[in-house]
């Protein structure tokens, strides 16, 4: 293979003297391995005279396939020169567990496709982790978080829904009015015991009774489509239920004030590629998931 390569050296600068110079090789040197392809080959591809070389009918049509491989070669050395200057490392990641089930699959699998020597350990918890002192890279939160050295960008609204199973709903009649919900079963999230509900901008901010409280979305879903009551929920979370029909949103005609997921991380002075790329990858992704209009 070099040896074809150097042959398209040869025949380009006409000179064994010139190409050996082109890519560092003596005169001597040159002339003695293009004899040698030649003896391989069975054919002359130069004629040669005391002052220049010159292809053969044979030399040209050799030189031909010489030029592509010599492509080719030029464009594997460039592919493997930019897969040595890809991000590389390992990143640190939390969210809640809800968005570690329902979202974040598919989100950092574009994300480790795109950037295979990037590791990635997630930290799937409903704590807000010292993002500083665990050496946390980036944190998925809902709602706005401030601390020293911490950068907070929004990422999306998160659209919330009310919904029940068709069977609860069956032995319990239809819900009308927010306040309905103080004579259902509730089940209700440790981080939202207050459902805010809003029609023709006047807000009605409740309470409800909670029959069963939990921090876990996963845990509250569930529930909700085993019969077990009434769950205010992100949409993009029980969407797939309501659109099998074992669920079933309700109070359609109020709205419900949704809530931010926003992405936290320490101050970018300093930051790896490893970082860099992440953020670039959040920046040109499609969140609508999380807005999961009607």
């Amino acid at each position: 293979m070099d040896d074809m390569i150097l042959f398209a050296e040869v025949a380009e600068t006409g000179s064994f003297t010139r190409a050996g110079e082109r890519i560092g090789m003596p005169k001597s040197t040159v002339s003695q391995r293009i004899a040698q392809l030649e003896g391989r080959l069975g054919l002359r591809l130069l004629n040669r005279s005391t002052r220049h070389v010159s292809l053969t009918g044979s030399g040209q049509v050799y030189l031909d396939y010489c030029r592509r491989l010599r492509a080719e070669v030029s464009a594997a050395n460039m592919a493997m020169a930019n897969l040595k200057e890809q991000p590389v490392g390992t990143l640190k990641i939390t969210c809640p567990e809800v968005t570690a089930s329902y979202f974040m699959p598919t989100f950092l699998h574009g994300f480790t496709t795109q950037f295979p020597r990037i590791a990635v350990e997630l930290i799937a918890t409903n704590r807000h982790l010292d993002i500083i002192r665990e050496r946390v890279d980036f944190a998925f939160r809902v709602g706005t978080t401030t601390g020293q050295d911490l950068i907070v960008r929004r990422v999306s609204s998160i659209r919330r829904v009310l919904v029940a199973a068709p069977a609860y709903l069956a032995a319990g009649g239809p819900l009308r009015e927010p306040t309905d919900l103080l004579h259902r079963r509730c089940l209700v999230h440790d981080a939202q015991l207050e459902w805010v509900f809003s029609s023709h901008d006047t807000p009605i901010v409740m309470r409800p009774p909670p029959a069963v409280t939990s921090d876990s979305m996963g845990f509250l879903l569930q529930s909700c489509i085993a019969g077990g009551g009434v769950a205010l929920l992100p949409a993009y979370v029980c969407q797939p239920s309501v659109a099998a029909g074992r669920l079933m949103e309700l109070l359609s005609g109020w709205e419900i004030p949704p809530y931010e997921m926003m992405l936290i991380f320490p101050n970018p002075k300093n930051q790896s590629k490893a970082q860099t790329a992440f953020r670039e990858y959040v920046n040109t992704f499609d969140f609508s998931a999380f807005a999961a209009v009607r």
